[in-house]
């Protein structure tokens, strides 16, 4: 059956290794994300060919108004190959399915990069491709990333060593002046970071989630050895915080916070500094500081993660994948 089993063992277990390991991936896609997004229903589907899994995603469900759902399957689905041919089979395999649950549209995101040629492929096939020519409502995630490539060093000197040379300075000057870090898997710690993330996100007016919310990603990541705490501190005080997560073939920067008391002190880059040599030992291809919406030099926080990504800077990704159940109310939640 291409729904997983949640009674079966065997089958949710192949179901994780395949997300796990596949190609293209994301920690949103773990079976677990769930357990995080506990409001939304999940669901998992995946494509087999010879008897082994090809394809896989893990869907979450919400209802909207007059009984519709939204189904979005986050920075998916998991696959080796950039195909929209094997997209459209794992959707076949669900849409039955979707469609007894009154889906009204199933969203992706994959984390592939910018084509045309594949954004066309895809709406031959019928779906809705939302990218460089995004109407009404935005993006969920930003289509840009900041990501640095791992793939070239083998130690963490090299790295260094091709920073640009004030993203050297920054991180070496942070460790001079004695700032101290730690790389956690202590969920102790998890009140620290989020006291940081709170103030960072009073401090610039934004919303942010509770703290039952980074407790279940801990539940999900942390004793599986996926999420780590990294707090770096001044003269023996949390200054900034950050948490990372491993998956695939990268490890994510996805929440953070400071003080910004001791901005002299670059305590942020170290913060970062520090994931990346986790990635790095791991193995793993890239560091991934974050989305931001478009490659803007105006933008403060777009210029602090091009201080380590310069050269390359932004990674295009190719928007959001629609297919759609119900095209007139698929219309009004694009305007609303």
């Amino acid at each position: 059956m291409p729904i997983v089993n949640q009674q079966n063992e065997q089958e949710k277990a192949a179901y994780q290794s395949f997300v796990e390991q596949a190609t293209y991936t994301a920690i949103t896609q773990d079976p677990q994300w769930a357990h995080v997004k506990d409001n939304w229903e999940p669901l998992e589907v995946y494509l087999e060919e010879d008897q082994k899994i090809v394809a896989a995603m893990s869907i979450l469900m919400i209802e909207q108004t007059e009984g519709q759902v939204f189904a979005y399957v986050s920075k998916g689905p998991a696959v080796n190959e950039q195909s929209p041919q094997i997209v459209d089979r794992l959707i076949a395999e669900a849409e039955a399915t979707l469609r007894e649950k009154n889906v009204f549209l199933l969203r992706m995101d994959p984390e592939w990069a910018y084509s045309e040629e594949v954004s066309e492929a895809f709406r031959e096939a019928g779906y809705h491709v939302r990218n460089r020519n995004v109407s009404g409502k935005a993006t969920i995630q930003p289509r840009y990333t900041m990501r640095v490539d791992l793939r070239a060093f083998s130690s963490d000197e090299e790295l260094m060593a091709s920073f640009y040379g004030k993203t050297r300075y920054r991180i070496r000057y942070a460790l001079k002046n004695g700032l101290t870090y730690r790389l956690s898997d202590n969920r102790d710690d998890l009140a620290i970071f989020y006291d940081l993330h709170k103030k960072t996100s009073e401090r610039h007016g934004i919303s942010y989630r509770p703290f039952s919310y980074f407790e279940r990603l801990a539940d999900a990541f942390l004793e599986r050895g996926l999420m780590r705490i990294v707090i770096v501190e001044v003269d023996g005080k949390p200054d900034a915080a950050g948490l990372d997560f491993a998956y695939g073939n990268y490890v994510w920067y996805m929440y953070a916070g400071s003080t910004h008391e001791n901005q002299v002190l670059m305590a942020p880059y170290l913060v970062n500094w520090v994931g990346m040599q986790w990635a790095l030992a791991l193995g793993k291809e890239f560091y991934d500081l974050g989305g931001v919406f478009a490659p803007d030099n105006s933008d403060s926080l777009y210029q602090f993660k091009y201080m380590f990504t310069r050269p390359n800077g932004a990674t295009e990704y190719i928007g959001e994948i629609d297919k759609v159940f119900n095209e007139a109310y698929y219309q009004t939640f694009l305007n609303k």
